[in-house]
């Protein structure tokens, strides 16, 4: 996995750059919002977005490092950043850690938090459209609203301390998490030109990805550490989370995200070597809970 640790390296690198390019210097007036969202965009996130984003790019045909991928990734990595501020709120989860330290209104205040989160998303949609692209713009809109993340927080939070059934844990999943992966796939297959046989099919590795990377996640809840984590573990069950656990149990919890991430694989055999870096991403996820 040495070469995937170089391909997620580099991107980091790269979007980190086009964050600090876009991010208001935390000298501008008024600096505690500017603060707040450099703090939360730099936490050492793994870049799972842009890294996918330009897996799909480079695999339809576009160059590392293009600039206009890269200014669409570090958007995503913004909206990705406002999505768990919010999350972390006490309106909403009301954790204490995030990627290791203290979440953004345990850093600085609740109300800061709220717009610093808010701030990070209209800031990323005007990054957006310097990129010159509606299509893009749209594809991430609808990936973020009542069809797509917002619509599967709402579901979320009306299911704690309820029973629900797969169905439920699904869409919930395949909206709050997996449509952002998603977009961020097509995304990079869109701005390299891709047919519309391998948007399709670059489509279904996302949701297969997505979806996975979340049942993961609530594995990871149960069975991992706040340290291991950088978050604090065991919080779903305690505020009881619709997960994927705790409906099929852990057993089949384990044997789906292996099968999400087998479709996932063959989504992308159609690329044959130029897929490679998108398979040993969706291993990357997959090896978390091995």
């Amino acid at each position: 996995m040495d070469e995937l640790k170089d391909y997620v390296a580099r991107v980091s690198e790269a979007t980190n750059g086009a964050l600090e390019r876009a991010l208001p210097p935390e000298s501008r007036y008024p600096s505690s919002i500017h603060a707040l969202m450099r703090y939360s965009s730099f936490a050492g996130g793994k870049r799972v977005r842009p890294c996918l984003l330009m897996a799909a790019f480079e695999a339809c045909g576009g160059a590392f490092g293009d600039d206009r991928a890269l200014r669409a990734a570090a958007a995503i990595e913004m909206l990705h950043t406002f999505s768990l501020i919010h999350d972390d709120l006490p309106c909403m989860d009301d954790d204490d850690f995030r990627r290791g330290k203290p979440t953004a209104h345990k850093a600085f205040n609740e109300a800061l938090a709220v717009l610093g989160g808010d701030a990070l998303c209209i800031l990323a949609f005007e990054v957006l459209a310097s990129v010159g692209r509606i299509d893009i713009i749209s594809e991430i809109a609808a990936a973020l609203g009542t069809s797509g993340m917002i619509g599967g927080q709402v579901v979320d939070i009306e299911s704690e301390g309820k029973p629900v059934d797969k169905e439920t844990v699904e869409y919930i999943h395949r909206n709050k998490t997996a449509a952002l992966i998603r977009a961020s796939i097509r995304v990079g297959a869109l701005l390299a030109g891709a047919s519309g046989d391998a948007l399709e099919k670059l489509s279904s590795y996302g949701d297969n990805v997505g979806l996975a990377f979340q049942v993961i996640d609530d594995i990871l809840d149960e069975e991992g550490t706040t340290e291991t984590l950088g978050k604090d573990a065991g919080s779903d069950a305690e505020k009881g989370k619709a997960t994927y656990p705790s409906v099929a149990g852990m057993d089949e919890s384990k044997r789906y995200a292996r099968e999400l991430i087998e479709n996932a694989w063959r989504d992308v055999e159609f690329l044959g070597d130029r897929g490679k870096i998108l398979k040993d991403l969706a291993e990357y996820i997959r090896v978390r809970i091995s």
